[in-house]
């Protein structure tokens, strides 16, 4: 059997495919096949030679301050979008040989050939009109790198790649998802990494065994190139690759593998909700609400315990915040859940509205139940 991993174009968001190596790294997976488009053959063709920690310099090194020589107003989609409509304007769209030249310090071309691991990548020739599909054995090593960025060539954001007369764009423009190249190499068993970017996603021939891993949370906007959000982008790959092989449980958020069982079973009697699934979907809204940080391990307890820390410290609800809740005005989950908290603390249960808002009242019957003191 022979193992591929697929990686998807996305940007930015590829950070998160280093996560998911490093994650396959600590599973000691074992792969024959890498196949990717735009930044995916960037991560893939340092996979092929097996140099996760000069991926993880790149990833370190290419910020949008490094691409542009300045950085955008605030991080904002708009402002980043601002900063390549005008490059785009007055250049035609970002030069790539920045990027170009941190592929040329890192590769090893060397290694890369002599690796027992294929590799094949897609980018789309603008001149033909017609997409070109390679596989590691069918790239000149002078060409390497050229084929690479062809295939990275997000544009118009960024400049076309001139190779030998005829201009090449981002491979997403044919196929953003490069599973039918890799069952083409002879793959029986994927490990599919989708970025969700935008792009076209080929249907593959046939079916073949595979597992898709693919981000739960809101990662970096794919033109957003920065340290911090690659930071968290690759915590994201690593949780939900040990989430997808069953080492670690959640969705939203992570949590040591059988933890959330563990407290359910031993709270069974007290928990309102009659399954664990009900339990973890329950305490995650909690998390998003109360905005915990999705990127983090956690234990139920200390999950637990994090929620109750932050909770105490919220500001006490007002009269005018009741007010509002009673019109259905100016309000949010969090003050809802707030409020039904601090009346069921005083023996309060407000039977009209916790029929209005029966998701923040079984929230609030939550947080009552798991111990939580607010406004004390």
């Amino acid at each position: 059997m022979k193992t591929a991993i697929v990686l998807s174009g996305g940007g930015s968001k590829g950070s998160y495919q280093l996560g998911v190596w490093k994650a396959l790294k600590k599973l000691h997976i074992k792969y024959d096949i890498v196949t990717g488009t735009s930044i995916g053959a960037l991560n893939g063709v340092l996979m092929t030679e097996k140099s996760y920690f000069k991926a993880k310099r790149i990833w370190k090194t290419l910020n949008l301050e490094y691409l542009f020589n300045k950085l955008p107003q605030s991080n904002s989609n708009i402002d980043v979008l601002k900063l390549y409509g005008d490059s785009l304007i007055k250049e035609g769209g970002m030069d790539i040989k920045k990027i170009e030249s941190i592929i040329e310090k890192y590769l090893n071309k060397k290694k890369f050939y002599k690796s027992k691991i294929n590799f094949g990548l897609i980018t789309y020739n603008f001149t033909t009109k017609k997409p070109l599909i390679l596989s590691k054995n069918e790239i000149p090593k002078d060409k390497l790198v050229d084929y690479l960025m062809a295939s990275a060539t997000c544009f118009p954001a960024f400049k076309m790649k001139e190779i030998d007369g005829d201009k090449y764009i981002d491979g997403g423009y044919y196929d953003n998802l490069p599973i039918e190249l890799a069952i083409n190499l002879g793959a029986d068993n994927l490990i599919i990494v989708d970025l969700n970017d935008p792009g076209l996603k080929r249907k593959p021939s046939k079916q073949v065994k595979h597992i898709i891993i693919k981000p739960r949370n809101n990662i970096s906007f794919f033109l957003n190139f920065n340290k911090k959000d690659a930071k968290t982008n690759i915590k994201y790959g690593y949780n939900d690759t040990m989430k997808a092989f069953k080492k670690l449980d959640g969705n939203k958020f992570t949590f040591k593998k059988n933890s959330i069982s563990k407290y359910y079973l031993k709270k069974k009697d007290k928990i309102i909700d009659n399954s664990e699934a009900k339990f973890l979907s329950s305490i995650e809204q909690l998390g998003k609400i109360f905005k915990l940080d999705e990127s983090k391990i956690y234990s139920c307890k200390k999950f637990i315990k994090i929620l109750k820390q932050k909770i105490k410290k919220e500001e006490v609800i007002t009269k005018e915040d009741i007010k509002n809740i009673k019109d259905l005005v100016k309000i949010n989950s969090k003050t809802i859940i707030l409020f039904f908290l601090s009346e069921l603390e005083k023996g309060k249960k407000h039977k009209n509205l916790s029929m209005v808002f029966k998701k923040e009242y079984k929230l609030a019957k939550y947080l009552q139940i798991l111990g939580v003191k607010y406004g004390k």
